[in-house]
């Protein structure tokens, strides 16, 4: 199961997932009609709507970087298991319960595949 590239999909279905609920978030931001007369709150992180939204586009951004640069590489980097545990955890408190449904298997094959990897270099 873990030569199959699982790891990378579930990345790459978060990361859109990730996208779209940024997204999504932004524009229900800029529908607050309530903000909408002034126009320097038009600013999309100026808002703690926009500010979640680009959140969740950055985290996307970095599990794209992770699927796509970082796993194809012969050796895991040690960075990547922090940087998925902490959006974990902040998807987990943001309720993303998708975010985190993709994100946890995708942090165990990836730990499994280090670990693999240890142990290969070891002996």
């Amino acid at each position: 199961m873990l030569d199959k590239k699982w790891d990378k999909r579930l990345l790459i279905i978060c990361a859109a997932w990730q996208f779209i609920d940024g997204a999504i978030t932004i524009v229900l931001g800029f529908l607050n009609m309530t903000k909408m007369n002034d126009i320097d709150k038009l600013v999309p992180i100026s808002s703690f709507n926009g500010l979640i939204g680009t959140m969740f586009i950055l985290a996307g951004l970095t599990n794209l970087l992770i699927a796509y640069y970082f796993l194809p590489q012969k050796e895991i980097n040690k960075w990547i298991m922090p940087i998925l545990v902490t959006e974990i955890i902040i998807s987990y408190f943001c309720m993303d319960i998708i975010a985190v449904g993709t994100l946890v298997p995708a942090t165990i094959i990836i730990s499994l595949k280090k670990k693999r990897q240890s142990l290969a270099n070891t002996q």
